[in-house]
């Protein structure tokens, strides 16, 4: 789907970049930035916005996540 009709930027290339790019972006300029392109009208920087934040929440969900994963409750039942 189309995000920025001004820049014609779909929302798979900003996840794309927002997934890639070894940087934590602060705020949508900084990804039109890196896709070589700036803001024009602004409408779409709301969109932009939430990738960043889903981005963001997928990252701390991941670092918090134990390594090795408790067992089911099911398999704990059946060892008792």
């Amino acid at each position: 789907m189309i995000i920025c009709s001004c820049n014609v930027i779909s929302d798979t290339a900003i996840r794309d970049v927002v997934t890639a790019a070894d940087i934590t972006f602060g705020s949508p300029a900084q990804v039109y930035d890196c896709l070589g392109c700036t803001v024009q009208c602004g409408l779409c920087s709301r969109s932009v916005k939430r990738i960043l934040d889903e981005r963001q929440a997928d990252t701390a969900v991941a670092a918090v996540w134990p390594v090795k994963p408790e067992p089911a409750p099911c398999a704990m039942m059946s060892a008792a």
